[in-house]
Order: structure tokens, then sequence, then C-alpha cells
């Protein structure tokens, strides 16, 4: 009986100085980080590199595509004014034309529907890729600074509220690893 004893209080008293050795001090680092992940994104120079090339390429497609309507534009004036004087015109020179004029204008929709659909892709896989490497950015950020958790907090547009898992955050901005993301990926924060 007193060895069960014995065992039983040797079994507390460890456990006591296991529970005291795992208690965090008032010393120790916050565990917790948070980014704006809305702010990175408008600051990100991979991000503003997106925009100029999405602009850039929606100017040389609209160009060609203004081009291409021109031109069917031009054969079907030229079609209509065939219709105003068809004395001396053979069925298969209208029909021929006829036949111009729809390819062409079939052409113009195909280019825009092709361009539209290019240039959606070309967005989706950019911003995909940049948001891959703003997710991994924020993962080393996070190991290198030693947070276990990092919270995205982003504003609702919608209600002016932040749409965060997070409900309180006593750090007063100490905590936010938003600006250490921008540099560790080449891009200096805006000034404050």
């Amino acid at each position: 009986m007193k060895k069960v004893l014995y065992i039983t209080l040797i079994l507390c008293i460890s456990t006591l100085g296991i529970a005291q050795k795992n208690k965090p001090t008032s010393t120790s680092k916050a565990i917790i980080a948070y980014v704006f992940e809305d702010y990175i994104l408008q600051n990100l120079n991979d991000m503003k590199n997106l925009q100029a090339e999405v602009a850039s390429k929606k100017v040389t497609l609209e160009s060609k595509l203004e081009q291409k309507a021109q031109k069917y534009q031009e054969e079907y004036a030229i079609y209509q004014a065939m219709m105003k004087n068809i004395t001396g015109l053979t069925t298969d020179s209208l029909n021929a034309k006829l036949k111009l004029v729809q390819e062409l204008k079939k052409d113009v929709d195909d280019y825009q529907t092709k361009s539209e659909e290019d240039l959606r892709q070309l967005i989706q896989e950019k911003y995909l890729a940049i948001r891959e490497k703003i997710n991994a950015t924020i993962k080393l950020v996070a190991a290198e600074k030693g947070y276990k958790f990092v919270f995205r907090r982003n504003p609702d547009g919608a209600n002016n509220e932040s749409n965060t898992i997070m409900i309180y955050s006593a750090d007063e901005g100490k905590d936010n690893i938003s600006d250490a993301v921008l540099i560790k990926m080449g891009t200096t924060p805006p000034k404050k």
C-alpha cells in the first residue's frame, strides 16, 4: 500500500513539473500572426507587372479586333451597295460577296471570343502563380519569425468589416507580417 501511495505521489509531482515546464511565460513570443493579403496584392511588384502586361495585351488584341471589324464593315458596305444596284450582277457574284461578308463577320466574332478567353486564361494562370508565391513566402516568413499560426485579415467590401477568423489581437500591429512578406518578395512596402 505504501508503494502505491509513493508511486502515485511521484506521478503527481512529475505531472505538475511537466505542466509547469510547458506553461508559457509572459516573455514567450506570440505564436499567432496575420497578414492583409489584399494589401500585399496591391503593393506587390508581380501584381503591378501583371496589370501592365494585361493592359498591353488588351490594347494589342483590341487593335487587331478593330482592324478585323473595319475590314468587315468595308466589305459589308460594298455588299449593300451591290444589293442596291443588282443590274448586271450574277447570282453567283452576289452569293460570293455574301459568303465573304459572312466569313469576315464570323472571323471577327471568333477572334473576339478567343481574345477574351486568352486574356482571361493569362490573368488566371499568372494570378494563381502569384497567389502560390505569396502563400509560400508567408509560410517562409512565419517559420523564420517562429509563428505557429498565420491568419488572413481582409476587409469585406460588402459591409466594411474584416472577414477574418481572429476575434482578438492585442499586438497593436506588431504581429502583422504583411510588410515582411512584401520585403521577402522583393517589394518595398509603402510608407505609412
